[in-house]
Formats: structure tokens, sequence, C-alpha cells
């Protein structure tokens, strides 16, 4: 008589739980990056180059870009514009708490630059 191998029960139901719970986190952070990546793209499209881009300018291109592309997390204002040797510098860094379940959540920190 052949020795049977394979998964036992219990085996599969550990190892669906962990795929389940791998796919619970990685459905709620996919979203997540992706406006991150989002954001990071709209501030390198901004004109900072021209000597006249007022911080009000670039506030107002960053909404007209933010709306298009559906960015709720980050506003305007939360944006930080500085000078940096004769370069406007537009930088910004937020937080992001998502619910997983019951009293568990995950915190992202996000931070990107104009820097180069």
């Amino acid at each position: 008589m052949q020795k049977q191998q394979g998964v036992t029960l219990i085996g599969f139901i550990f190892m669906a739980a962990l795929v389940g719970a791998l796919g619970i986190v990685a459905f709620r952070a996919i979203p997540i990056y992706n406006e991150f990546f989002t954001v990071r793209k709209i501030l390198k499209s901004i004109n900072t180059e021209s000597s006249e881009a007022t911080p009000a300018d670039i506030r107002k291109q960053f909404d007209l870009k933010a709306s298009a592309d559906y960015v709720y997390d980050v506003m305007s204002r939360d944006l930080e514009i500085s000078k940096e040797n004769g370069r406007v510098v537009v930088s910004v860094s937020y937080s992001k708490t998502v619910p997983l379940f019951a009293n568990v959540s995950l915190l992202f920190d996000f931070e990107t630059s104009t820097r180069k």
C-alpha cells in the first residue's frame, strides 16, 4: 500500500486563512499606494520652473490636477512650498489610516517632494 501525500484539511484551512488575510491587506493597500503615486505624479507635473510661480498658482495647479485624478487625501493646503537654491520646492507629507477589521488598522506614512 502506498503512503498518501498531500495537504490535510487543517493545513488547507490554515493556508486559505493566510492567503485570505494577505488578500485583504493587499486590497486595502493598493488604492492607498495608487493615490500616493498619483500625488507624486501631480507634484512632478506642476510647473515650478518659472520664476513667477507663486504659492497660490502652485496650489491652484495642484487643485485642478488633483480633482481630475480623484485625489481626496491630499489638499492644496497640505503642500509645503519653499525655495532652495533659487528653485521652488513643493513637498507634502501625510498619513492615512485604513481599518482592516475590529480594532486593527493599517497606518501609512507618505512623503514626497519635487527635489531632485
